[in-house]
């Protein structure tokens, strides 16, 4: 409110002064508002908080609980086996979140700032947290400021104020007031807490600290505002009760079959363990530790793309990513200005032909570097390291001030060595009152004026204009189309400015607004803060891959408008959307609304939340990328939050992934390789779950048909820890197909379980275990009186199977033939592994012993291996039905 108040009655309002407030009132408010701290933006996340977090799958739950019941029958051998791959989990994904905590630590910078303040009619010096509404606050250009505040006195005044409303320009402060519904961007009498002053000077009073500034409202939203489940979470969640629920039947249902089997009798206590056993049977106890491993790899491998994921869950989630809400500014674009076109009577410029203008050849563009001049000499910025490379500059000053001493630089108007041959004798500051600035300076025998400024002002003070060097008499017809030619520059959304000079009496020292008359138009000059240089190949990439591009931004509509156009994002009046206009509708028909939105303009946090949350409704998976503190409530709300790396600490804290690089390519590289986790979960889930059903029907076929178990509890333990683990966690390396960013994403309430997997599971399940129960039948009679044998030969089988399995499942687009056995080396030390274990199961005694092996002949082994190749063909022919067809059909 205190922006349309007049300063009398905003002193009034704070019971405060001019001269500052007393030291007793100054105890008085720190006791009742508090020190001048920003809420906390989220939970301190401890190393214990992030240890006991990786406990609390629903799938690792199961799993302990196996565990415990395998203690309970004094199994200690399996209840060991299952407790430490439980712990190989949680460890494992401990060591990368708490790497990735660390590193996120190590990106926040721990500054204490001041603040200079009036008290008592007396200039002090304090820390920041230290101020209360009703001080008297001095800001001076390169001031970080601490508090909310109403500005007193300005003298030219620019804000950086970026980081809290999206807007890439410099704001320009006044003092007068102004009406109640002015929002929060364009509050020009008004400074916020976070914000930069980056020129001028000014005397304001604080009219709020801490929580109660407009960043405050910000960390306290970002509190607030839940985190949400990722959909591997969800759908684990379901999966794990999916198979809490049959594990429970099956177990009942074996216990039952075999306490009742009329041919083979089975003890109680016998039947509980075999029920039991086939539980832990069912439970995959490798895919745990696979899918943290899948994770942590993942994660890894994004890192070394540039982009820190900051939770492992979070980075499966970049794959099933639908929608990614950008910020614009520092996103987008470069979050500075340029110089992009330069427009005169002779010449139309743009970027790169500026650049290729050389002093050297001043006859061939004497008007464009005549209104550059203007634009450097007629300027406050300035260049702090001329000498080093051209990446390294460190411009000072308003940015559009730079913009145009950088332009300069390029084609060799260095401002620096300009300003000591043309002094500045005296000059007109710009105010925006004015819309321009003019300066006068001594060049040779001649005084000259410069001026810039908004295209209106300046045009009207012009007579003439410069055309091929020469000063000529502007007539009516070129004066319409220098107006034309501005209002075609402004309605593509770029910031025009006029560039004008005239010569003066060498002698004349001062300079008033009644000189700036008769003056020579030098040319238009258009700036605009430029896109990323790979932004339009990303946003392509990023709609190839079916991800729809929506940009969310506080900037103006028509700035938002121009760089929509620059990467082929819908920018119609049917297509935006204003903060305003999201203030009049109810969530309902926003939700309906953002369906066919792609730009959205002049918002504030409380609308992003708003936009983000219509998405999700609509079931869409939402990435939402941003740099400044208006940007960290929706980072939370979104299903995967991006932060820049250059951005402020509250985005940082609030998202799932911090890019290093604030290179917009990296979240692109980021969503492939979160598409290769998923897609390499997928392929360890048919692995493993085709394996635990195979055992489970293995047993439940023996005890249907009341026949000895065809495979002994331990034997099946050691299939699904020994023989299978190292393969399915070698899957983990595998490095997707390369269609992957040709799909579209999945949906977000899509099973885990596609179409494809349920019948590679169920149809290889069913005809491998008939085989299987034959062979053991065929057998089991063929060797009467040697069971051990017959379940050797089963046991060799499930596990010749399994590798074999292997190298099939490695890609659901193509057949095995086609996949390089070499690109993941790791699958072939698995393979080799697992037949090394598997011969010294069944040859070395101790092992003999403790699985009840015997040694075999060549004769089974060559049905054994056979048996392994007849699966692999049916595998395949299953593949080339499901999946592969309907790969080369959509290709």
């Amino acid at each position: 409110m205190y922006h349309s108040l007049s300063i009398s009655q905003v002193l009034k309002e704070l019971n405060t002064t001019k001269q500052g407030l007393k030291q007793k009132q100054v105890e008085k408010r720190l006791k009742k508002y508090g020190e001048n701290i920003l809420p906390k933006s989220g939970e301190k996340v401890s190393r214990l908080k992030i240890f006991l977090n990786q406990w609390k799958s629903p799938l690792l739950i199961i799993l302990l609980v196996a565990g415990a019941v395998s203690g309970v029958l004094k199994e200690f051998i399996d209840m060991t086996v299952i407790f430490l791959s439980a712990g190989i989990n949680g460890i494992v994904g401990f060591i990368q979140e708490d790497k990735a905590s660390k590193a996120l630590s190590r990106l926040q910078s721990m500054i204490e700032y001041k603040a200079t303040v009036l008290r008592d009619g007396i200039k002090k010096s304090l820390a920041s947290n230290k101020v209360v509404p009703g001080d008297i606050l001095f800001i001076e250009a390169g001031d970080r400021i601490q508090a909310d505040g109403r500005i007193l006195q300005s003298h030219n005044l620019q804000i950086q104020e970026a980081a809290l409303t999206g807007e890439s320009e410099a704001a320009k402060k006044k003092v007068g007031r102004l009406k109640k519904e002015t929002v929060v961007g364009d509050r020009t009498n008004m400074v916020y807490r976070g914000t930069v002053a980056t020129e001028g000077k000014a005397t304001i009073v604080v009219t709020g600290t801490g929580g109660n500034t407009e960043i405050g409202k910000i960390a306290s939203m970002v509190k607030k505002t839940a985190d949400e489940k990722t959909p591997l979470q969800k759908q684990l969640s379901r999966l794990a009760k999916l198979l809490g629920v049959a594990v429970l039947l099956m177990s009942t249902a074996i216990f039952v079959l075999g306490v009742l089997s009329p041919r083979e009798r089975h003890g109680f206590f016998e039947m509980f363990e075999t029920a039991v056993a086939v539980a832990v049977a069912a439970i995959p106890e490798g895919l745990i530790i696979s899918l943290t491993i899948i994770l942590a790899i993942g994660m890894q491998r994004i890192l070394r793309k540039n982009a820190l994921v900051r939770r492992l869950l979070s980075a499966e989630t970049l794959g099933s990513v639908s929608v990614i809400c950008t910020d614009k500014t520092g996103t987008l674009t470069e979050g500075k200005m340029h110089v992009t076109y330069l427009v005169t009577s002779s010449e139309d410029l743009n970027f790169k032909e500026l650049h290729a203008i050389d002093m050297k050849e001043e006859e061939r563009h004497p008007d464009a570097l005549k209104a550059l001049k203007v634009g450097v000499m007629c300027n406050d910025g300035s260049l702090e390291n001329p000498r080093d490379k051209t990446e390294n500059w460190k411009f000072i000053g308003d940015t559009t001030d730079t913009a145009l001493v950088q332009a300069g630089m390029y084609v060799g108007l260095e401002k620096h060595h300009l300003d000591q041959v043309f002094r500045r004798s005296d000059e007109i500051p710009f105010d925006s009152s004015l819309q321009y600035m003019a300066t006068l300076h001594k060049e040779e025998q001649d005084s000259v004026i410069y001026t810039k400024g908004a295209g209106e002002k300046i045009i009207d003070f012009c007579s003439y204009y410069e055309h091929n060097g020469q000063k000529k008499k502007m007539d009516q017809k070129k004066l319409h189309w220098f107006r034309e030619q501005e209002k075609r520059l402004t309605g593509q959304g770029f910031r025009v400015l006029a560039l004008a000079y005239k010569k003066a009496d060498k002698k004349k020292n001062k300079l008033n607004k009644s000189d700036l008359t008769d003056m020579v138009l030098a040319g238009l000059v258009a700036l605009s803060d430029p896109l990323r240089p790979d932004v339009e190949q990303t946003i392509r990439i990023a709609q190839e891959a079916g991800i729809r591009i929506v940009m969310i931004t506080g900037d103006h509509l028509r700035t938002a408008q121009s760089i929509a156009r620059q990467i082929d994002l819908p920018c119609e009046d049917k297509h935006t959307m204003t903060g305003t206009d999201i203030e009049k509708i109810k969530d309902e028909k926003l939700r309906k609304l953002v369906k066919k939105i792609h730009v959205f303009a002049r918002v504030e946090p409380k609308h992003k939340i708003r936009i983000v949350r219509a998405f999700q409704v609509n079931d869409e998976v939402v990435a939402m990328t941003g740099d400044g503190v208006n940007d960290a409530p929706a980072l939370k709300a979104a299903d995967m939050g991006i932060a820049l790396g250059a951005g402020s600490d509250v985005s940082k804290e609030t998202s799932d992934m911090v890019l290093l690089d604030n290179n917009v390519s990296t979240i692109v590289s980021a969503v492939e390789e979160g598409r290769t986790i998923y897609q390499n979960i997928r392929k360890v889930i048919v692995f493993l779950l085709s394996g635990s059903f195979s055992e489970v029907l293995l047993i439940t076929s023996s005890l249907i048909l009341g026949y000895p178990l065809a495979i002994l509890p331990v034997q099946i333990l050691w299939v699904n820890l020994i023989e299978d683990s190292f393969p399915n966690i070698a899957l983990a390396f595998d490095k997707g197909d390369k269609e992957n960013m040709k799909e579209p994403p999945r949906k977000k309430n899509e099973s885990i379980f596609n179409k494809e997997m349920k019948s590679l599971i169920l149809i290889i399940t069913i005809v491998s275990n008939f085989i299987l129960i034959g062979l053991y039948l065929y057998f089991f009679h063929y060797y009467e009186g040697q069971l051990d044998l017959v379940r050797t030969m089963v046991f060799a089988a499930l596990t010749i199977d399994s590798l074999f399995f292997i190298l099939p499942v490695r890609s659901m687009n193509h057949m095995v033939w086609h996949i390089n056995p070499f690109s993941n080396k790791y699958i072939i030390g698995s393979l080799v592994f697992g037949l090394i274990m598997l011969i010294t199961s069944i040859y070395w005694p101790p092992l003999q012993i403790l699985l009840g092996t015997v040694p075999l002949g060549w004769f089974e082994w060559l049905v054994i291996i056979a048996f392994g190749v007849m699966n692999l063909a049916l595998i395949e022919l299953v593949k080339g039905f499901f999946l592969v067809k309907k790969y080369h059909h959509l290709r």
